[in-house]
């Protein structure tokens, strides 16, 4: 049950990282509004 548990955690935080990169790179297409980003994901960046 504990290895169930540590692939699933691992499994969320792969697709968090890989979602908050993909929004680093692209911009909001409602309006051109796009919040101010945190630090964070702004290192994720690849321009």
């Amino acid at each position: 049950m504990q290895n169930i548990k540590t692939a699933v955690k691992k499994a969320i935080v792969n697709m968090a990282k890989k979602s908050a990169s993909m929004e680093a790179n692209t911009t909001c297409p409602c309006l051109g509004y796009q919040p101010k980003e945190p630090q964070a994901v702004k290192k994720l960046r690849k321009f």
